[in-house]
């Protein structure tokens, strides 16, 4: 009878146990991997991401400005990754996350590792802020998806099935009209014209990258195609027409060079041996939803996703912060402000999360809190480039115009969407300080890096406000030399020097004194350097 009983209790033990839960999280230097596929598996998957991203950086240089953290979800059948994915037709793909770059795939498929190449191509790529040809987005992503490993070399450059073929059996599309295609061309969309596309696109990245002729003006080709079209940007870098290149890359697929070239690569060590944790079920999900708020299509789910997690996870900071960044970027500010201020009870210590808090705020008008916000961030990471920025526009609306500067200064490189407002801010922090040729030029500079009206329009109209250069400050000494007098200011600090040709112009003032007089100069700038001295004074006003 006791047994019995026992056994009953165990069994209603065992029916109240907790699910199983699947998910791994393997964390090396560069990535982030959620798996349902197993730890061998996973392994292997980071290993090779931290493979091609050390790659990429012996290529290319080091990363972009401002990229996102990586975040890799590696279902381990289609039956998992179905409801995530765009299309029914993909096995993987790349997507662009608000706090997160995703690479999406299923883990148990013999070509996983070209499949993790040609997505994670396309993350770098789209990570440059800029647009890039169709051919050329397509040929880097197909170049590199052949990218595998032979002891401490990486081979790269190796035909995929079938592309090799259709080159030498196939009518060539002609460059010029491979160049134009758009993301609506039926050559890049039709099947069966779009082998030919990603063969032909193929080839040429594969000369332009690895060719002895091509790969040296490489960078030069790249830089001409972000202002210019393809077959200028061929004349600009190579000096070659649409034509001659074409003739150069048919003789160029049937060269040694076009099998592939061997490159030796140095892997972090963390990319030997990743940390593993098991239970991973609530990152995984937060992941998940992420992915899902970046579908406009399936923001519900994703909100369905939050609230659940919310419910199962009440005292976790995470769920908090990231439901609180998913209620901001769908603009409900009062919810997301709530999901916040839990999220900084429950213990966050994650700089993203009071870069958005404090963001949030400024929206809500508390720009005391936003500053604090923006300098918890800073202190949680002081290398993180976007806390920075965001303090320091901060601080130029709370008019701390020197500190502002330096947050600025730190800021940088700032990404090309943020270049317009980093140097409109700097210019105007600098305006206020009193250096009007400075603000001058940091104005010039933002222009360069925009054609968008509201901005460009609202640095027109700080260069009208700067108008001549203006300083206030104290005069302290002023010093003559024959019929030039050199007055001798300090400026926040900092000490200025300026030029009267005629002292007599401006009544009170005599050669000799220290006068410590708060005066305001209107001046005509002089190169640095230029006779000792900072400017000409034009008009002079003793407050």
């Amino acid at each position: 009878m006791m047994r019995a009983a026992l056994l009953v209790t165990a069994l209603a033990a065992g029916s109240w146990a907790a699910p199983h839960d699947p998910w791994l999280r393997i964390q090396s230097a560069n990535f982030e991997l959620f798996t349902t596929a197993g730890e061998h598996s996973g392994r292997d998957l980071v290993q090779h991401f931290e493979l091609v991203r050390s790659f990429f950086r012996q290529a290319f240089g080091s990363e972009v400005a401002g990229s996102k953290p990586v975040s890799i979800i590696a279902f381990r059948n289609q039956k998992e990754f179905a409801p995530y994915t765009p299309n029914r037709a993909a096995a993987a793909f790349f997507h662009p996350g608000a706090a997160h770059d995703f690479i999406v795939m299923i883990n148990d498929s013999t070509g996983q590792y070209q499949v993790a190449n040609h997505e994670y191509t396309h993350l770098l790529m789209g990570q440059t802020s800029e647009t890039l040809p169709v051919w050329l987005n397509e040929g880097m992503a197909e170049l590199y998806a052949t990218l595998e490993r032979e002891g401490p070399l990486v081979v790269v450059g190796r035909a995929a099935p079938g592309r090799a073929q259709a080159l030498t059996s196939e009518k060539w599309i002609d460059l010029d009209v491979l160049l134009s295609a758009a993301h609506d061309s039926p050559l890049y969309n039709e099947k069966n014209r779009a082998g030919m596309f990603y063969a032909e696109s193929w080839a040429l990245v594969h000369m332009l990258n690895l060719g002895n002729s091509y790969r040296t003006r490489l960078h030069a080709m790249l830089d001409a195609l972000k202002t210019e079209d393809a077959a200028a940007a061929f004349s600009t870098a190579y000096g070659k027409s649409v034509a001659e290149v074409q003739q150069d890359l048919q003789a160029y697929i049937r060269s040694p060079h076009a099998n592939g070239v061997r490159i030796r690569i140095e892997l972090p060590k963390s990319a030997e041996a990743p940390e593993v944790r098991t239970g991973a079920g609530m990152s995984a999900r937060l992941a998940l939803a992420e992915l899902l708020s970046a579908y406009p299509g399936k923001v519900s789910q994703a909100r369905a996703a939050y609230e659940q997690l919310g419910g199962e996870y009440p005292a976790r900071w995470e769920v908090q912060s990231a439901w609180a960044r998913f209620l901001f970027r769908e603009r409900r500010n009062d919810e997301a402000l709530a999901h916040f201020v839990r999220a900084a009870e429950r213990g966050s210590a994650d700089p993203l999360t009071f870069v958005d808090y404090g963001r949030a705020l400024g929206v809500a008008g508390r720009e005391h809190d936003a500053l604090a916000a923006f300098q918890k961030a800073v202190r949680l990471d002081p290398a993180r480039k976007e806390a920075h920025f965001d303090l320091g526009l901060a601080q130029v609306r709370a008019g701390a115009w020197r500190e502002a500067a330096a947050e600025l200064q730190l800021a940088v490189p700032v990404t090309r969407q943020q270049a317009s407002r980093y140097f409109y801010n700097l210019a105007y922090a600098e305006y206020r300080m009193g250096d009007a040729v400075k603000a001058r030029e940091l104005i010039a500079q933002g222009r360069g890096f925009t054609h968008i009206p509201e901005e460009t329009g609202a640095l027109d109209r700080l260069f009208q406000a700067v108008g001549p250069p203006v300083v206030e400050g104290v005069l302290e000494t002023i010093e003559c030399q024959g019929k030039v007098a050199k007055l001798h200011v300090r400026v926040n600090d900092f000490p200025k020097t300026f030029l009267a040709p005629d002292l007599t112009e401006f009544a009170g003032l005599e050669c000799g004194s220290k006068p410590a007089a708060q005066i305001r100069i209107e001046y005509q700038a002089l190169p640095a350097g230029a006779s000792g001295a900072d400017g000409i004074v034009r008009t002079l006003q003793i407050k």
